[in-house]
């Protein structure tokens, strides 16, 4: 496809409707020459149809069947990969690509802009309204959603959505909404197959686990805790006959969480992340397509952006738990009652100002997250409170002092965090 025609069809594609991370699976499934199923009554209205996919792939200029190879690295944003696209030459040329073809390569990711929300929305196409996955953590609903006045938040009241440890809870049914995966088929109308029809490729403790069950469950499992040892088995899955590949790289994220996105150790992943993408290219069979994107990226901060809302007295006033992270909190009152989410709301917009972007109850965090649905309701706060810039709201009752000191932070609304790649190669 010429340059003109990619560039027109994103535009007739984006008067109908905005392309974001949630397109991008679906259109990597259907450029892979497969169709999506129905989803059902569960997913009817929240996840994208298969004509929806197919027009997102006639808008990226994948919709030509090829094999597919989709790449999610963890905390890759792409104004980070701009600035440090120098040490990165295979990335680099993905990223000119993009412009030879009349493609922006921005793409955005849902908000909250972090990692269990972002890899169901990818996963699901569904935004984190309708999947309940509304952050890294959330008040468990063995507890909430109401808690009485006295109530001191503590760690024990929340359910992790990255580790699901000690839930007691059945990702499968309480994130319910269908993957793509388990949607694949080789034909409309097709019946399930015997065989995923797809191949995850990633750390070898992500088979079976919380998020994978409750946001990408229906691939076929293929360990490999080493980076370098990823290209290599997604080939492989190739030529034994896979038609998409899902392959995930977390080593950046962790980098960029325990150093920073600007420090020499982040630098280092992204080096690895380049050279495992060249590789890639090298072994993967002829004609195979290679889409690259994120699930967000990251903001670096310090203690003197850190603000301990435990130690205010007009913020700590009335909350009984925090959720969520330091820079997308949920925040809980007592009893939940709506007239006290609304006093709690104006005393941290009065208390914040410009260090927090947006601060709202949960009627009205719909606007960021998508309507919310019944799963969502239950565990979303009462008041939400999205910090902007380098600032982050810690609570050390809840939040352990590592997680309190960590550089590297996302979440929120800026560019660098929301701003997502999308690469295509071969």
């Amino acid at each position: 496809m010429s340059g003109a025609a990619s560039a027109a069809g994103a535009r007739a594609a984006a008067d109908h409707e905005e392309l974001g991370l949630g397109h991008v699976l679906a259109a990597a499934a259907v450029g892979a020459g497969l169709t999506l199923a129905d989803p059902g009554p569960v997913g009817s209205g929240s996840v994208l149809s298969d004509a929806q996919a197919r027009r997102a792939a006639q808008a990226w200029g994948i919709a030509q069947s090829a094999p597919t190879v989709l790449v999610l690295v963890d905390g890759l944003g792409l104004e980070q990969l701009l600035e440090r696209r120098g040490h990165a030459p295979t990335l680099r040329a993905w990223l000119a690509g993009a412009q030879a073809d009349g493609r922006d390569p921005r793409l955005s990711t849902c908000l909250p802009s972090t990692t269990a929300a972002a890899i169901t929305t990818l996963g699901t196409t569904a935004p984190p309204g309708a999947t309940g996955m509304v952050g890294y953590s959330v008040l468990s609903p063995l507890l909430g959603p109401s808690l009485p006045a006295g109530t001191v938040p503590h760690p024990d009241q929340l359910l992790s959505l990255i580790a699901w440890q000690g839930a007691g809870l059945d990702p499968r049914a309480w994130q319910d909404v269908p993957c793509v995966f388990e949607r694949l088929r080789t034909e409309p109308q097709a019946e399930p197959p015997d065989e995923p029809l797809a191949v995850s490729i990633g750390p070898a403790r992500f088979a079976g686990s919380g998020l994978t069950e409750a946001g990408l469950r229906g691939a076929r499992h293929v360990g490999a805790d080493r980076l370098e040892n990823r290209p290599a088995l997604a080939a492989r899955a190739l030529r034994q006959g896979a038609p998409l590949v899902y392959l995930y790289v977390g080593e950046l994220d962790h980098a960029g969480h325990l150093h920073g996105w600007r420090s020499p150790q982040w630098l280092t992943r992204l080096e690895h992340l380049d050279a495992a993408m060249a590789d890639l290219e090298r072994r993967v069979p002829p004609g195979t397509r290679i889409i690259l994107t994120a699930d967000h990226g990251m903001v670096d901060t310090d203690a003197s952006h850190r603000i301990d809302l435990s130690a205010e007295p007009d913020l700590a006033r009335g909350i009984v738990a925090v959720a969520g992270e330091p820079r997308f909190t949920h925040l809980h009152v007592a009893d939940s009652d709506p007239d006290l989410a609304e006093r709690v709301a104006k005393r941290y917009r009065q208390a914040l100002g410009d260090r927090a972007a947006w601060v709202g109850t949960r009627e009205q965090v719909g606007a960021l997250m998508g309507p919310l649905g019944e799963r969502a309701r239950g565990v979303v706060g009462d008041v939400v409170v999205v910090m902007d810039g380098a600032w982050v709201l810690v609570d050390p009752r809840v939040h352990a002092p590592a997680a309190i000191a960590m550089p590297g932070v996302h979440g929120g609304l800026t560019r660098a965090e929301t701003g997502i790649p999308l690469l295509i190669a071969g």
